[in-house]
């Protein structure tokens, strides 16, 4: 008879007793029974059912099943019942309210619960994610340098690269994330730093590697998606980068990099309708954003519409004069002018400033994507 069964029959001789139905379900839980558990839930005297212990399960099943908003409205009542808040129920509600994208939320129900040992670990590593999310890069390194020594140093290590990759350090970067996969190869984090520094190297060989993995263990993870795609477009594969673009766009509809990206592949697969949809929808986002603008003028640009193309042009320059795609676009003005040269210098700079996986574009591309657009 294994564990379950035997709290089963015990419950059954005892229905009204707390304990035993937890341990049955955190034993249903354990071996990923969620809807057995759910199942043995339902009819239970609602005295029973909405005790703290038995809410907390139920909240779990919905976590397990990805209903946030179920999480948060069995959990949230429960933070003004009990004193001290247990740590359990603290990680659970800011865990869903972040993934709900309610992060200012997630950090107040964080400090709810004081704790210590590995509770304080849990809600320490979730905080760290919730300034991660908010860009608050260095509150969130500090957070993760006052855990001290731990049983989770692989996730800590991967989320510290992970924050220094974000904060623009990439050499500490590296050597967290290889401190992170020597105590676990299969870190995510880790993985998203190594292949996003394999990318920005122009290594898209290994980046796609690293991406494809990420993108096979963790399906909806947008920002391994992104990565991949793009380090399929370095390729040159653009059908292939194409529908995982898309995919990380679903995944992460408001990240403006995304939607460049995936503007960026329509283009260099000639559909400038479609890159000036994904522009346009980066816009609707964020209008204070240079390289929207840029990519925008671009497109005005490549459709021989001047006039348009200018006003972006000086928007995005007066947001970063250094912005790269608005000089794509001031290239493409001086061809329409018969500027060969001028416009080829300008190119042959942003080719040599180009980083990371942003694509390149070639004199010589506009001149074939116009011919084939018939815009000039």
């Amino acid at each position: 008879m294994s564990r379950a069964q035997a709290l089963s029959a015990l419950r059954e001789r005892d229905p009204g007793n707390p304990d035993l139905l937890c341990a049955l379900l955190d034993e249903l839980l354990s071996q990923g029974l969620v809807a057995l558990a759910e199942q043995t839930l339902t009819g239970l005297p609602a005295a029973l059912r909405q005790s703290a212990g038995v809410c907390f399960r139920e909240s779990r099943c919905a976590l397990l099943a990805g209903d946030f908003r179920k999480v948060v409205a069995l959990l949230a009542p429960l933070t003004s019942s009990l004193r001290p808040v247990p740590a359990g129920i603290s990680h659970d509600l800011a865990f869903a309210q972040l993934l709900l994208g309610e992060a200012d939320t997630a950090l107040a129900s964080i400090n709810l619960s004081p704790a210590a040992g590995d509770e304080a670990v849990a809600l320490g590593l979730l905080k760290a994610r919730i300034l991660h999310h908010q860009q608050h890069f260095e509150a969130a390194l500090q957070v993760l340098a006052s855990l001290g020594t731990h049983d989770r140093l692989a996730e800590a290590e991967g989320l510290r690269s992970l924050l220094l990759l974000d904060s623009g350090r990439m050499g500490d970067a590296s050597a967290s994330a290889q401190a992170a996969l020597a105590a676990d190869p299969s870190q995510f984090e880790a993985g998203l730093v190594t292949g996003t520094l394999a990318l920005w190297a122009r290594h898209p060989d290994h980046a796609e590697a690293c991406f494809q993995v990420l993108v096979d263990r963790q399906p909806s993870a947008g920002r391994a998606h992104l990565g991949l795609g793009e380090a399929m477009m370095l390729k040159g594969k653009l059908d292939e980068a194409m529908p995982t673009l898309a995919r990380a766009a679903h995944l992460m509809p408001s990240h403006l990099g995304t939607l460049h990206a995936l503007a960026w592949c329509q283009l260099l697969r000639g559909d400038l309708h479609a890159a000036k949809a994904s522009f346009d929808h980066a816009f609707s986002l964020d209008r204070t954003f240079a390289e929207t603008h840029g990519g925008r003028a671009l497109i005005h640009a490549l459709l021989g519409e001047r006039s348009e193309a200018e006003e972006a042009i000086k928007r995005a320059v007066r947001l970063d004069p250094n912005g790269l795609t608005a000089r794509y676009a001031q290239s493409v003005l001086l061809l329409d002018e018969g500027r060969t040269q001028d416009a080829q210098r300008i190119v042959d700079g942003l080719i040599s400033a180009t980083q990371g996986g942003s694509p390149r574009l070639e004199a010589d591309f506009i001149h074939a994507l116009r011919a084939r657009l018939g815009t000039r």
